[in-house]
């Protein structure tokens, strides 16, 4: 059920706005101020009442508000779908359905769990309490929203949302991403000072122009010959960089790249984009994978923006053999080298911190890369972690893991700790996305189409996992509470619709309403249900 809050009035009033009768207008779309065009019905039990009592209110529902009633009161409490008006369809030269409406019908069929556009006429667009929320009025979901396909297509053909995703712009797309996060810290769904920052892979079957190719090395054991086989494998498609705040699980900013860019290129465009959108001063800790390795940004993260950060660092890499070699120096040799162990048998982790390491010349400024090659040359000292042992399993020699980090590592297992909350990324997130999200599943094969897929996905992956905290939970029923009136929560009520209206009326008001009145009443006073309406028989 779509409700315009901003509208509620008591039982009787006219909504604000409406000076008589003869203003109402006979669909929402007509007469309405252009806020209101796309979105709810407004409350007027007044009106709906007169329309039933002629016969001719549009549809009836129960007050059993399911998930996504819910679900969408949360949208609205959170500002999400006020902010919706700011995306203009910049793409459209003309504007049969509401943007929004349009964003919020394409949003609901992620929620539903649906891979293909074919599944959204039979699963979603025959659910008409979800087209009533989404902000369809009963005209439209009978007959359409156009005229040339009227009777054909109710509300609207399945291709308009793939259509409709092709024409939004980049910009559009990266501000409902944007807006999501913005709302959320807003409502302090974003507390943590941890962040994680990782990218993930979206290929497609054939080249479309806009998409990068790369190529892959894949090894696999031959049995027979008993080798390992290398085989090089080209893929083509996109990839989409995030960053996540590791407690909430809420995504605060994102970009969409060709699959052949380099992660780290993105990197401090997504620092400033998650600063416009959460404050300049909430990110603390930065925890990167090796893909972001780039010594001019590090030190950028840590000197401009005062954030602090850990690496893996790769195997190839001159810190790695230089920390490697510190593996049999005893503590006692050497102060800047701290060994700490915990746990025993299969849960047992050994690590070893080192201060202050001056293997990777890449970190500094750029004047500092230019000196490298100069005999009085000093690189620029980072810390390390080292991890020998891991669930019990001591690696060889050359295999250990190896982190470099600008924090202080004299509790080298609390940098291990704080660097292990990355996985959550891979495994709540990328994982899910793809399995759970159908993000992978694309609408439509054109570049912008996977684009506004992936983003819209994203933003609402970040509000479900909101909406999902109890946090969430407590705000969704407040707003339910605010949303109705005193009874308005009774199993009793029942919600009539007419024209751009609705009505919230308990079952016994319907029956006297409609000319059926019960012998007995426990609820209401039936002469006062007349006289508040102005009912004669």
């Amino acid at each position: 059920m779509s409700l315009d809050t901003k509208n509620v009035k008591k039982n009787g009033q006219k909504p604000k706005g409406q000076k008589g009768k003869e203003e109402i207008c006979s669909k929402p779309e007509e007469g309405m101020p252009r806020k209101q065009r796309w979105s709810f019905y407004s409350r007027n039990d007044e009106y709906v009442v007169k329309k039933l009592r002629e016969g001719k209110a549009n549809a009836a529902t129960g007050t059993g508000w399911g998930f996504f009633d819910k679900y969408f009161i949360f949208l609205w409490i959170t500002g999400f779908i006020d902010a919706l008006d700011g995306v203009q369809g910049k793409g459209y030269s003309r504007k049969l359905v509401g943007i929004t409406k349009l964003i919020l019908s394409y949003s609901t069929k992620i929620l539903l769990g649906l891979d293909s556009l074919n599944k959204v006429p039979a699963l979603l667009f025959k659910e008409i309490a979800l087209l009533q929320l989404i902000g369809f009025t009963a005209i439209e979901i009978r007959e359409g929203v156009c005229k040339r396909g009227k009777g054909k297509s109710q509300p609207i053909h399945k291709d308009t949302l793939g259509d409709f995703l092709d024409r939004l712009t980049d910009d559009e797309v990266e501000y409902i991403v944007s807006a999501a996060a913005s709302l959320l810290c807003k409502n302090k769904y974003i507390k943590g000072s941890t962040y994680i920052l990782d990218s993930t892979d979206l290929y497609i079957s054939k080249v479309i122009e806009g998409a990068g190719t790369k190529k892959y090395t894949k090894s696999h054991y031959d049995r027979k010959t008993k080798q390992v086989i290398k085989q090089e494998e080209i893929r083509h498609g996109f990839k989409i960089i995030v960053l996540m705040e590791a407690e909430s699980k809420i995504i605060v900013a994102a970009k969409f790249a060709k699959l052949n860019e380099h992660e780290s290129s993105y990197t401090l465009d997504l620092i400033e984009q998650a600063r416009k959108n959460i404050g300049t001063n909430r990110i603390k800790l930065l925890l990167i994978d090796n893909a972001f390795m780039d010594g001019k940004t590090l030190w950028k993260l840590k000197k401009d923006y005062k954030i602090h950060f850990i690496v893996r660092v790769r195997t190839t890499m001159n810190i790695a053999a230089d920390a490697r070699s510190f593996r049999k120096i005893s503590t006692s040799d050497d102060k800047n080298i701290i060994r700490a162990c915990r746990g025993k048998g299969k849960k047992k982790i050994e690590v070893i911190g080192i201060h202050s390491l001056t293997s990777y010349d890449q970190y500094g400024d750029e004047n500092h890369s230019r000196m490298i090659l100069r005999k009085d040359f000093k690189a620029n000292p980072l810390n390390v972690v080292m991890v020998t042992c891991w669930d019990g399993q001591e690696y060889k020699s050359g295999k250990e893991k190896v982190f470099i980090t600008s924090l202080d590592v004299s509790s080298p297992l609390d940098v291990i700790d704080s660097y292990d909350l990355r996985s959550l990324i891979e495994n709540c997130c990328f994982r899910e996305l793809k399995q759970g999200w159908h993000i992978n599943k694309y609408p439509k094969k054109t570049t912008s189409a996977i684009r506004s897929h992936s983003m819209l996905t994203l933003a609402i992956f970040s509000l479900t996992s909101a909406f999902n905290s109890e946090k969430g939970q407590l705000q969704t029923q407040k707003g339910i509470r605010r949303l109705r009136d005193e009874n308005m929560h009774s199993i009793h009520k029942v919600v009539i619709f007419a024209d751009g209206f609705f009505a919230i009326l308990d079952i016994e008001e319907l029956l006297i309403i409609t000319r059926a009145p019960p012998l007995f009443f426990f609820r209401v006073d039936p002469v006062e249900v007349k006289k508040r309406f102005n009912l004669i028989d």
